[in-house]
């Protein structure tokens, strides 16, 4: 009997993880992402070459309308607002690192990014954990090991990036973030919060290409 239970609860667990094996959202690389633990599923060409590709093109940042969203309580106009901050600090960090051009073609990455849900920040409280000397020494904790500040939001968001020649796509992935735990900045507001994601996922994107992508001529 206990034999049977065991192989009854393996058989559960996998068939959870072929469940979410597949990232849950209505994206054009969902069906090639594979699932690598909690809000995280990632695709990558087999035989990628980065050095085939000299400059980024970057589409407006979508917002995902599809019925698995986690915008909360946020407003229409409230996601999209967050959409154009989460792309203007990508495109800022982004461009200190690879080429940015306006148009993708031969030789070139088109990235698109698409906002999927946002956990909002309370803001003065989330700063107020962070200024007292208990506070600031559990954000630098919480800093070291990666883990998000006391009352941070997060940001949902998937990273497509196509060669802009042929459509096909290249790396795909869906990942949440939050700021680090010291970025006091990021505490004020939930958009604060957006802009200090994009200004990491740009900057984070831009080192991973910068070294792999061909030299701009």
């Amino acid at each position: 009997m206990i034999r049977v239970r065991l192989l009854a609860s393996l058989l559960l667990s996998a068939l959870a993880v072929t469940a979410s094996a597949q990232a849950p959202y209505g994206l054009a690389s969902s069906a090639r992402m594979k699932h690598d633990k909690g809000d995280s599923w990632t695709y990558v060409k087999p035989g990628l070459n980065l050095a085939r590709f000299r400059g980024v093109s970057l589409d407006p940042v979508g917002v995902y309308a599809g019925g698995d969203a986690e915008f909360g309580k946020a407003t229409p106009d409230e996601r999209r607002k967050y959409a154009n901050l989460l792309g203007e600090a990508v495109r800022a960090s982004l461009g200190k690192s690879v080429p940015l051009v306006a148009r993708g073609g031969k030789g070139t990455l088109r990235l698109k990014i698409t906002l999927l849900g946002v956990k909002k920040t309370i803001g003065g409280v989330a700063t107020a954990t962070r200024v007292t000397p208990i506070g600031l020494a559990a954000s630098a904790f919480k800093s070291a090991t990666g883990k998000k500040g006391t009352l941070s939001g997060t940001v949902l968001f998937a990273v497509e990036l196509f060669d802009g020649a042929t459509g096909e796509v290249q790396v795909a992935a869906v990942r949440r973030r939050a700021p680090d735990a010291l970025d006091i900045p990021a505490t004020l507001s939930t958009g604060d919060t957006v802009k200090a994601v994009g200004r990491a996922v740009g900057s984070d994107i831009g080192k991973h290409l910068a070294g792999r992508m061909g030299h701009h001529s």
